[in-house]
């Protein structure tokens, strides 16, 4: 009799976790996060998976070795490509197992973090979403899932006086099922402070900041009720929300509605003020054939009980059409009061497409358009000039293509367009990226960079070069980097020149603890810069039965 129970996985973006126990040879882990040498996959468990061992991906027609891993955690792995195949942010990857029972990780979600815009919000956020379970199908059984993280990092700049330290702790915390109840609770919470500089105007709130903080309710197959601060993966760019969150799923239509506040907009700290209110109507059909929603929202956003925002939010993700991903999101705007005159005419204030398709096993394009608005209407003090001021937008474009033509060697070229307002110059970055594997030892890995950048004010050109050695059996890894980088700033013959050596070792201490340290200078014709970064990571699990 098999036993079918909930786990979480933790990753950095919005995720949507769907786990099953099931008679199987394989045991299959999702691709969670993709660098320019790495490609990390996570399962629900590493116990029987070895450094060394071959990760494999399936067609249709056969399984193709795709990964080899280099590092592991208790749930996560870091492995290299050892196919000309391109693999993905959300792809399927497995290993053979000759153990009957395989607990399998089906997750079918591809929200991506970058796809979720937050004030003040770090890269490291993590967001963990729990797909209701049918009481007949799955118990609740207590999963928990946590880090804590302490770092320090210090720059010396010999002869200035803007030398500084700076301290980050950081905590997260994911309980599933609270002694096998239907109560869940999910955190994020950091700490850091600077010191070596002016420090009157620093206050707690601007230290401390809390990303998320919630408990769930999760009765069923049908409710789901949640209480504090947390970002909902169907209304996604809308952000972190203050409150009480309720949805009430019937078939395949998941109807919700909000009510609280959203973060303060200077120190992303809880503000009464900010009240807003909403709904939300979203369809979700059967996954079996590719993960697809489409939802469509209303929200009313306050300040100091006054309206600062009535707009319509419409959100779309679709991996249904093979080999295709796409996620969509816009904001209509219903309100403005601009000089104590109110329109209610329409305006489409924000918009966010992403768009990747893989043509082949070995390269796969993808392209985004970004015009996104962070809009906050000041009723009070609101003028033509504060308008424009306040609708100024970063728009952008990227395109990126992704080509391996061998198995040792793959190539990342991306090209980006923003800009900072109408008429404005854009920006443009260009970023090729080559990376070659097993090379120039067995157990490495090296990569060489070229980044172009134009604005307004200056030019830049950046070369760079990186090299990965595993030592001690996997368990610790070793990396040297190196850059040159050439500032040329326009309407003047000013020039700047840097040569930029980096060293960084991680190592897994023990089974949930890492250590991770790493030394940076930077070199010009007459001042040097040093830089030390230390960090320390250890992970919570729940412990075996």
């Amino acid at each position: 009799m098999m036993m079918k129970r909930i786990l979480i996985t933790l990753i950095f973006g919005l995720n949507i976790v769907n786990v099953e126990a099931q008679q199987s040879k394989i045991l299959e882990g999702t691709v969670t996060y993709k660098s320019s040498n790495s490609i990390y996959v996570r399962f629900s468990s590493t116990d029987n998976i070895n450094i060394g061992d071959t990760l494999y991906f399936k067609t249709k027609s056969e399984e193709i070795p795709a990964l080899i891993i280099n590092h592991k955690s208790s749930i996560s792995v870091v492995c290299a490509p050892i196919s000309t195949m391109v693999i993905n942010i959300n792809d399927k990857i497995f290993k053979k197992m000759s153990e009957e029972k395989v607990i399998q990780n089906q997750d079918s979600s591809i929200i991506k973090k970058n796809l979720v815009q937050l004030i003040n919000t770090p890269d490291s956020i993590t967001n963990v979403e729990i797909i209701p379970a049918k009481k007949s199908e799955l118990s609740k059984t207590q999963v928990i899932n946590g880090r804590i993280s302490l770092s320090t990092n210090a720059s010396f700049n010999p002869g200035e006086n803007n030398n500084f330290q700076r301290m980050r702790a950081a905590f997260s915390l994911n309980v599933t099922n609270i002694n096998n109840s239907p109560l869940s609770i999910q955190s994020y919470l950091t700490y850091r402070h600077r010191y070596g500089i002016d420090q009157v105007n620093s206050a707690f709130k601007e230290d401390f900041k809390t990303y998320t903080l919630a408990v769930n309710y999760n009765p069923g197959d049908k409710i789901n009720l949640w209480v504090g601060r947390k970002i909902n993966n169907n209304i996604a760019n809308i952000g972190a929300i203050d409150g009480i969150q309720y949805e009430y799923k019937f078939k395949n239509l998941i109807s919700g509605v909000f009510a609280g506040t959203r973060p303060d907009y200077i120190d992303y700290s809880f503000n009464l003020k900010l009240l807003q209110i909403g709904g939300y109507l979203s369809h979700q059909p059967n996954p079996d054939k590719g993960y697809l929603q489409t939802t469509l929202a209303f929200a009313e956003q306050r300040n100091d009980g006054n309206t600062d925002r009535r707009f319509l939010y419409f959100q779309h993700i679709n991996n249904r059409i093979k080999h295709l991903n796409v996620f969509f999101s816009s904001e209509l705007d219903m309100y403005q009061k601009i000089d104590q005159k109110i329109t209610n005419k329409l305006e489409l204030t924000s918009i966010y497409l992403s768009v990747r398709y893989r043509f082949q096993k070995n390269l796969s394009i993808s392209a985004s358009y970004d015009k996104r608005r962070n809009i906050i209407y000041y009723e009070s003090f609101q003028t033509f000039i504060d308008q424009l001021l306040a609708q100024e937008t970063r728009q952008g474009l990227r395109f990126q293509v992704t080509y391996s033509p061998f198995k040792f060697m793959s190539v990342n070229a991306s090209q980006f367009l923003r800009y900072q307002g109408d008429g404005s110059k854009p920006t443009t970055n260009t970023l090729v990226n080559i990376s070659f594997l097993r090379m120039p030892f067995k157990n490495s890995s090296a990569s060489l960079s070229i980044n172009t950048l134009a604005t307004q004010y200056h030019k830049a050109v950046i070369f760079g070069g990186r090299i990965t050695q595993n030592v001690f059996k996997g368990k610790a890894q070793v990396e040297l980097n190196y850059r040159n980088v050439n500032y040329n700033y326009s309407n003047t013959e000013t020039s700047q020149r840097q040569n930029i050596i980096g060293v960084n070792l991680n190592m897994n201490v023990l089974k949930y603890t890492s250590f991770i340290i790493s030394y940076e200078g930077t070199y010009e014709k007459e001042i040097n810069y040093q830089r030390y970064f230390i960090t320390l990571i250890q992970r919570l699990k729940s412990k075996k039965k």
